[in-house]
């Protein structure tokens, strides 16, 4: 894959999870998380409609997100063929929990 190719590429899956934000629903008692396998359903999810033309296979994430400002979890999903790494941050927490998705750096 050329040099153009592969830039061409990035930008579009920038593109794809760039400025998309979600709100996860807290999961049970006691401490605010996002359930791992919410995290990833909601990613996909977000990724996909974001994502016009754009193929979003499997996501996967490596925990649970906590409902802390600032805290992350990293993911990796298949766009249009190609894994690539994302990172889940939280913005706010209230009753429920914001975060961003954005590609790993």
């Amino acid at each position: 894959m050329g040099v153009t190719k592969k830039r061409s590429l990035r930008r579009g899956l920038a593109t794809v999870v760039a400025g998309v934000a979600v709100v996860g629903l807290v999961a049970g008692c006691g401490d605010k998380i996002v359930k791992k396998s919410d995290l990833q359903s909601q990613i996909k999810e977000k990724a996909s409609a974001a994502a016009t033309g754009s193929k979003i296979g499997d996501v996967h994430c490596d925990s649970d997100l906590k409902g802390k400002v600032g805290s992350t979890s990293n993911c990796t999903a298949q766009i249009d063929g190609k894994q690539v790494a994302l990172v889940a941050t939280v913005t706010k927490v209230t009753d429920k929990i914001y975060y961003n998705i954005s590609l790993a750096k």
